[in-house]
Order: structure tokens, then sequence, then C-alpha cells
């Protein structure tokens, strides 16, 4: 290649270089310009064609040209490739600075019900010029010197001062009134520390008293079931009973048929029908007492807050498939709370109520999976209290337990973690 083909070739690069450049800071695009619309302004403060259009912030297109109509300020605008606005959304005239650039802003609605389309003409908002400025600051200003004159008139007057005067006077007097108290009921701490003493010291043997209380209680549910004897005795006198109500009706069966006398036969007919009633009864009374199974469960909780252990044990007695009773004592030792509900079971869900925690209340139990329980608990009517348990069982007869306490009181919910044993 001769020098000639070189230079050429030189010129003809930066001629291509310089057409590029000077189309992409012209804006200039080829092909697909995405659409235009319309945008009417009673004024728009300076905006002029090559200012940039956003959307909630985000540069889409530009102002392409800025005509004026009868009706106020026309603004074409033309939409980058791909962008969509909303039906509804509010046009508005903005600034980079106070001596900025001007731009139309777009924001979108709350709800999308469709989208512009090309050409369409949307009216939008009249910005806050200098002027409409100007008049509010003149507003607020003569508000402020009405403000102003209206105090000085009031300070002007003398019983108005007089009175502020004695105002800030009887403000230290109730100070020094104040730190004579503060001063009074610290000698008085300080001369009845022995009676405070005392005071501790019987609240410490209330405590010791409510813990073997709570001890008695948990010594007396023991006693009643006695590991099952009480509920074996029961169904052995029961049996017993039937026996007994069977040979009496076998006996008076085999003699009503051998006694012809009339008031004797009668009799024998109501000894038979009483024997049958007490078989009857007896064969409920067996079956009642055949369903009745105990359960004993005992847990120790911890607050890792407080650090401070929480022991409850209760008794379950099932009466049958689908009814259970709960004795408890919760919190023993500390301030030992009586548990007393009677409850139904179904498929997943069973239902309590009686006490809980020594109030009125409801409850409902939930069996999530084989080892997993939760438990709400709503009770006193007067201060009404939420708490929440859950179980899982880690081992035959063991459970870890979580509970909550208080939940609907934000500054007073307490959790507890610990293990739960039944036997």
């Amino acid at each position: 290649m001769n020098t000639e083909a070189k230079v050429g070739a030189i010129t003809l690069s930066g001629l291509i270089l310089l057409a590029g450049m000077f189309v992409y800071l012209s804006g200039i695009s080829f092909g697909d310009k995405g659409y235009p619309i319309k945008a009417v302004f009673a004024q728009v403060s300076g905006l002029k064609p090559g200012n940039i259009v956003r959307y909630a912030g985000v540069e889409i297109g530009k102002v392409t040209d800025v005509l004026v109509l009868p009706d106020g300020v026309s603004a074409d605008i033309m939409l980058n490739p791909g962008v969509k606005i909303p039906v509804g959304s509010t046009l508005t005239i903005g600034s980079d600075g106070l001596l900025g650039e001007k731009f139309i802003n777009i924001m979108p609605p709350r709800e999308i019900k469709g989208f512009l389309a090309p050409h369409d003409k949307v009216y939008g908002d009249n910005p806050q010029g200098l002027d409409e400025l100007m008049v509010s600051a003149n507003q607020v200003l003569a508000e402020v010197k009405t403000l102003v004159k209206a105090l000085n008139d009031v300070l002007a007057d003398e019983k108005v001062r007089a009175a502020l005067k004695e105002s800030a006077l009887n403000t230290r007097d109730i100070t020094v009134n104040l730190n004579r108290l503060t001063a009074t009921l610290a000698l008085l701490a300080e001369h009845n520390q022995g009676d405070v003493t005392t005071m501790v010291a019987n609240l410490k043997a209330m405590s010791g008293s409510l813990k073997d209380t709570a001890a008695r209680v948990d010594k007396m549910i023991a006693n009643v079931d006695n590991n099952g004897q009480t509920a074996k005795e029961l169904r052995e006198t029961i049996t017993a009973l039937k026996q007994t109500s069977s040979r009496v009706e076998k006996m008076a069966a085999a003699l009503e048929g051998v006694v012809t006398d009339t008031e004797t036969a009668k009799n024998i007919k109501e000894t038979l029908k009483n024997a049958r009633d007490a078989t009857a009864n007896a064969n409920k009374m067996l079956n009642k007492v055949a369903d009745i199974k105990t359960d004993a469960n005992v847990e120790a909780l911890y607050n890792t807050d407080t650090r401070k252990y929480k022991s409850n044990a209760d008794v379950s007695i099932s009466t049958s498939s689908s009814d259970f009773t709960v004795i408890g004592v919760s919190d023993i030792g500390e301030d030992s709370k009586l548990n007393l509900q009677l409850g139904k079971r179904g498929p997943v869900f069973n239902q309590r109520f009686g006490i809980i925690d020594s109030k009125a209340g409801v409850g409902v139990d939930a069996k999530l999976s084989n080892q997993l329980r939760m438990s709400l608990d709503v009770y006193d009517p007067n201060d009404v209290r939420v708490k929440l348990r859950t179980q899982y069982q880690v081992a035959p007869d063991t459970f870890i337990v979580g509970q909550s306490e208080d939940m609907n009181k934000r500054d007073e919910i307490t959790t507890y973690f610990g293990v739960r044993r039944s036997f």
C-alpha cells in the first residue's frame, strides 16, 4: 500500500469515528424508536427540546418538541423502545438543583389498569414556580408577623408579666418541697430498715408455706391414683357386684317355676327385675372403669432471660376414648397455680375448659405429627392472657418443651424451655 492509500484510509477511519461520536452524542437512533406521547401543561417553566424524561427516577426518553397551544403548552415525548407508561400516571416538571436542567418526571399509579398507546395525550400537573413560592413565603411571613404582634400585646400587659413571674416563683418553691420530701422519705427508709427486713423474712416464710402446700397437693394427686391400684380395686368391686346380681337372678328364676303363692311369685318377679337392673348398671360401671386411664406428667422449665426455673406437674384421667380430665399444679413452690380442666378428644384437636393457672379459661391441643404437639390456652377473663406450648417427643415418654406466656402483652412475654416426662 502506497503513502496516498495509507493517508486516505486513516482519513476515512477518522471521519467514520467522528460520525459515530456525533450520532451517539446527539441521541440519534436507527430502527425502532419507541413510541411518542404528548404531555400538556399549563406552563413548562423553561422546559425545552432535548430535556430528559424519567419514570420513577429512571431515564426512559427525551422531549422532542415544545409547542404553545391555546390551552397551555404541549411537550412531545419520545419514549425508549420497550418502555410502557401505565394509564393514570402523574406527570410533573422538575429540575436538577435550583438552577439545573429541567426534566419531566412520570410517577406510576398505585393500580395499573392498562398502558398509554402511541400519540396519546395526557395532562401533567402544574409545576411550583418561583413566583408561587414567593407568594407562599410572603403569606407565611405575614402570619409570623401577626403572631409576633399578638405575643407582644400579651407580654406587654403588666398582669401577664406578674403572673409569669409568680409561676416561676411557685415552680421554685415546688422544687424545694420535692427535695425536702425526698430527704424525708430517705430518712424514713433508714429508720425503718428493721421493719423492711422483717417483712422480707415474712415473705420468705410465706413462700416456704406455699412450697409445702404444693408438695402436699402433689402427694394427694399421687395418692388418688396410687400407681393404678385405686382403679384396679374399683374394677374388682364392680365385677363382684355383677357376679352377685347374676347369682340372685339365677336363684329367682329357679324358684319362679316352683312357687305357687301369688304374693311370693310377685316378689320373685320383682327380685328378678331388680337383679337384672343391678347387673345392667354393673356392666355400665365396669365398662366405664375399664376405660379409665391415668397419665402422670412432670416437667422442669428454664427462662434464659430471668435465669429462673419452674416446675409443673399434672395427672390426665381418661374416662373414655373421647373424654378426659386434667388435674395439676404449675409453678410449684413459687406461685403455685391450680389446673383443673375437662376435655374432649378429636382426631387432630383436643378441646379443654376449666381452670388454667388458677383462672377460668379454654384451651386447644393440636397433634401436628406423631412426635410434635402444640397447645394454645386463653384464660383470665378480667385480664386476658394467651399461652402457647410446643412439645416434641425425643424418646419414649420424654419431650422437649417450649412455652411462651402472656403472648398478647408485648412487654410481659416470658419464654421457657425444658423437659417433660410422662409416667
